[in-house]
């Protein structure tokens, strides 16, 4: 079926925006049962050729929001609806042709489900985590490996500064790894779909200061914790005392520490 769309309306992912539309059947199937649907507010961020989308209808959700950038699949989109392709009776369903990065829902509740290119991610995530006045609940995306090998901490096992921006807001779970021949055009690196749900354990710590202070603290990662941290500024005295505290060795480097730690290390040198 998805490939019989594309054929119909002779539909070509535009290296511009990075689109690489995802045509196995069984893995859309998969990413829509993901999170319950059914009678939930969706959006979903670069819905394509409505592969995905079709799938979500089918599941009934109480909205289902559509974010797309690109004006020639608006139109084809258009068309799929005005066709009846699908059931659209009990849904309040809406497509914007919109940046994402200025869309900002309006629901207390709801999730997000989206297949986004490298470039876009970190904004994307940020986005939504960070920057819009209602969090989702959950968000379901697929991701090339680069950028989820850095959320997960995948590179031995080690902490970056983004898979702290993300755990900061939520939990991460890796839920399908994708091979890049699921896709056309294919893409140079494979991809996984992840899954986070979102929390308010660190709610109490403000988010662009814990952020400066994590860039600082990872300013030159070749170097000890304690040399970036007086290099920030902090008293050496000051660094000794929270590091017995915490059990932190003098030659503890940035990526051994988990986000829990990082947040209590964060307001003992704010206080």
């Amino acid at each position: 079926m998805t490939l019989e769309i594309l054929r119909k309306y002779n539909i070509k992912a535009k290296k511009s925006l990075w689109q690489n539309f995802l045509v196995n059947e069984n893995i859309v199937t998969s990413i829509s049962e993901v999170i319950e649907i059914s009678w939930k507010n969706i959006i979903e961020v670069w819905p394509g050729y409505w592969a995905l989308t079709e799938k979500l209808i089918n599941k009934k959700p109480k909205t289902l929001n559509l974010v797309e950038l690109d004006k020639d699949m608006i139109e084809i989109l258009n068309k799929r609806k005005d066709s009846w392709d699908f059931d659209l009776n009990w849904i309040d369903f809406n497509i914007n042709n919109c940046d994402v990065l200025k869309y900002n829902p309006t629901f207390s509740d709801y999730s997000v489900i989206a297949n986004i290119p490298y470039y876009i991610t970190s904004p994307i995530l940020r986005h939504f985590l960070y920057d819009v006045e209602n969090k989702p609940e959950f968000m379901v995306i697929l991701m090339q490996k680069d950028v989820w090998d850095k959320i997960l901490g995948k590179w031995k096992e080690k902490t970056s500064v983004l898979s702290l921006f993300v755990s900061k807001k939520c939990i991460v779970s890796e839920v399908l790894f994708v091979w890049k021949e699921n896709f056309i055009p294919a893409p140079k690196v494979e991809s996984s779909v992840l899954l986070f749900e979102t929390h308010n354990l660190y709610n109490h710590i403000n988010d662009n200061d814990f952020m400066v202070f994590i860039k600082k603290a990872f300013s030159e990662p070749r170097k000890k914790l304690s040399k970036n941290l007086e290099k920030a500024g902090y008293d050496k005295d000051l660094i000794i005392q929270v590091f017995s505290k915490y059990s932190i060795w003098d030659n503890t480097r940035w990526e051994d520490l988990n986000i829990s730690i990082w947040c209590d290390i964060f307001l003992e040198f704010n206080k």
